[in-house]
């Protein structure tokens, strides 16, 4: 029986060996880490790049942050508006909450759950093209109310994706050992992706390497537009519920002095003269009327940057989601255009990061 166990305990000690391994590697890489600590640490002025690869709880992260620092600039949208950077403008006090709204009704469940005197004095909104598209609404729904809940971490999850991860070339043990004490998550050790303590979203090595990316020559994003599917759904008119949402919004920012600044974001150009050419996105036409009539009771401004022809495909990181360089672009454009944000914006610093002599513009590292 002795001798049994022992060939047992030899045959399975590799196994457990394996196993360690990268259960250390993911407590290295402070995956485990909760939202609440991490966003002390950003409110507190702490340095803290935060990308979780087993759970997604952004939402309920940029929650956190922005009820603990306030800012009197806020960014507020879903991916499409993670790279608005702090560098971008002068103010000492600002936060990207992308990712904090996947529907257009919850932009006014983000806000109102703020506690008042954590409001901003001035709201970049990021209206994503699809919100007023009904066909896109219709698959999932606008939700009720927004519960900013979230997922706990749980090693048994975590543990066999981490091994898959290793497998697939996404991560290795030695950079989730060699982690930096202010980075957290395997996502951010494996491959520089993550938020920046601003709120903004970096792509890591993707940014090197598109190749590596899920929409090379933006196949998968010219297949939904073929198809007509997963927010490229056809539509011919907005959405009338959004545009109630919209009004509704719009109010309550008012009634609390906020200054509001709606920015509908752009496609890679050739995606965007790709729906075009299609004439399935008839809505497209009737977005910046409809948004225009809405914020002229109060003064708001609202520009359509769907199309920046002075911008390049290789540009965005794929069909809808534009790089640092395009929202560095697109900020001197507000700069030019907006009373609300011009004196917001260090064109100084945006110019120089464009020149053509500068380095490539890595601002979320």
């Amino acid at each position: 029986m002795k001798r049994f166990l022992f060939i047992v305990a030899l045959f399975l000690a590799p196994v457990a060996l394996f196993v360690g391994l990268f259960a250390g590697a993911v407590y290295a890489s402070g995956e485990w880490r909760t939202e609440e600590e991490i966003a002390a640490r950003v409110a507190a002025g702490e340095p803290a790049f935060l990308g979780l690869a087993y759970r997604d709880n952004t939402r309920y992260y940029k929650h956190l942050v922005a009820n603990g620092l306030g800012a009197d600039l806020l960014v507020l949208g879903t991916s499409r508006s993670m790279q608005f950077h702090s560098e971008f403008f002068t103010t000492g006090s600002f936060y990207n909450a992308g990712g904090g709204a996947a529907y257009v009704n919850e932009f006014q469940f983000f806000l109102e759950q703020l506690d008042e005197d954590k409001l901003p004095s001035t709201l970049i909104m990021v209206l994503d093209q699809y919100f007023f598209n009904g066909a896109w609404v219709g698959t999932g729904g606008m939700p009720e109310a927004f519960d900013y809940n979230h997922y706990e971490f749980s090693m048994r999850s975590a543990l066999p994706e981490a091994i898959r991860g290793w497998v697939q070339g996404k991560l290795t043990l030695r950079a989730a050992y060699s982690a930096h004490p202010d980075v957290y998550g395997m996502a951010a050790v494996g491959r520089g992706s993550g938020f920046n303590p601003d709120g903004s979203y970096c792509y890591g090595t993707l940014l090197d390497h598109p190749d590596q990316g899920t929409d090379v020559g933006f196949h998968d994003t010219f297949d939904r537009i073929l198809k007509g599917t997963d927010r490229f759904e056809y539509g011919e008119y907005v959405y009338e519920r959004s545009t109630e949402v919209i009004q509704s919004l719009l109010a309550w920012c008012n009634e609390r002095g906020i200054e509001v600044v709606l920015i509908v974001p752009p496609y890679a150009p050739s995606v965007y003269e790709r729906m075009a050419e299609s004439g399935n996105y008839g809505y497209f036409d009737w977005i910046m009327p409809v948004l225009t009539e809405l914020c002229e009771p109060y003064g708001y401004e609202v520009y359509d940057f769907s199309y920046m022809p002075d911008t390049l495909d290789e540009e965005y990181v794929d069909g809808y989601h534009g790089s640092d360089r395009v929202y560095a672009r697109l900020a001197l454009h507000l700069a030019e255009e907006s009373e609300t944000l011009a004196g917001l914006i260090d064109t100084g610093y945006l110019q120089r990061a464009l020149a053509p002599s500068s380095s490539p513009l890595r601002l979320a590292e």
